[in-house]
């Protein structure tokens, strides 16, 4: 399983800017001090007493108030479409995309961290996350809604142009890079800080070496196995290679999943690893702490930039 944040981008805009942005968080801090080569095995921390998670909705990790929330990260989004769409108006490019509505219900952000985790996923199998995606997804915006993006306007965009454009020199970076730093963004990009989605992805990788957590492995695979379910942990389930050659989840990946989340219950899997991570990312976040603190700050700045430019659209 990966764990991905990146603000929503138009396909238009990503066509045209995959070669020169790197992602759309921002550089606010670095690596946590804490990352490193993943040790093959983790002095385990204390952990502190945490309710039992039944549902992905309850799993609130401790870095969660360092991430934006999907609903922020399309304000953003929509913002910087919007300061896109001034920069290239000087250049005489009419550019403009129509966002689609956003759902009124959303995933929760750890939805498949741990992999499937309730009965009502496990109808679906391994197939879940998609499923639940297909019954969120908004309507698609009709096709005339794109803009047609001629190398002309990509060269404003990526900054290319290598001259200027209709008797204007084009920003560094072009209008994307312009935007994001209006935006509020830092070093090209902007949205989730990326000492917080480090932290995010270390304490997970950590986790799984935790003794704490290896041994729960081992008990989840001896419940599995005792229904004809041969696998080493939890991904190993998840990455079945036979799940993948159907798009459709078949009766034996659904029964699979099922086994997989009667399991994950019977040994209080989700509990121990999420109160595992929480305890990797707790520290992180304290040994971290400063540039945390800068972090949300450009968080802030950020949301705050977006809400007016929106506003100021209305």
């Amino acid at each position: 399983m990966t764990m991905r944040r990146d603000c929503a981008v138009p396909a238009v805009v990503a066509v045209f800017l995959a070669a020169a942005v790197t992602g759309c968080t921002s550089a606010a801090g670095g690596r946590p001090a804490a990352a490193g080569n993943p040790e093959p095995a983790v002095t385990p921390l204390p952990l502190t007493a945490t309710a039992t998670p039944s549902r992905p909705s309850d799993l609130v990790l401790p870095i969660a108030p360092y991430l934006f929330t999907d609903a922020q990260s399309s304000q953003l989004a929509a913002a910087h479409t919007e300061l896109v769409s001034a920069c290239m108006k000087r250049y005489g490019f009419a550019y403009s995309v129509s966002t689609a509505s956003a759902p009124s219900v959303r995933l929760p952000a750890n939805e498949s961290r741990y992999g499937v985790m309730t009965p009502d996923q496990a109808r679906y199998g391994y197939h879940f996350m998609a499923e639940e995606m297909k019954r969120l997804q908004p309507a698609a915006a009709p096709a005339h809604d794109a803009p047609k993006v001629t190398p002309a306007m990509a060269s404003v965009l990526t900054g290319t142009a290598g001259g200027p454009v209709n008797g204007r020199s084009v920003p560094s970076g072009g209008c994307n890079a312009e935007a994001t730093a209006k935006l509020g963004g830092r070093n090209g990009r902007y949205g989730d800080p990326d000492i917080a989605e480090s932290i995010q992805a270390d304490s997970f990788t950590r986790s799984q070496s935790d003794v704490r957590v290896l041994k729960t492995f081992a008990a989840w695979s001896a419940c599995m196995r005792a229904g004809g379910y041969h696998y080493k942990d939890p991904n190993a389930a998840t990455n079945d290679p036979r799940w993948s050659s159907s798009a459709e989840p078949t009766a034996a990946e659904i029964a699979t999943a099922r086994a997989d989340v009667a399991c994950k219950r019977r040994t209080d899997l989700v509990g121990v690893w999420f109160s595992v991570e929480s305890a990797y990312q707790a520290a992180a976040i304290e040994l971290n702490a400063g540039s945390l603190r800068q972090a949300r700050s450009t968080m802030r700045r950020e949301l705050r930039i977006a809400a007016a430019l929106i506003g100021s659209s209305r």
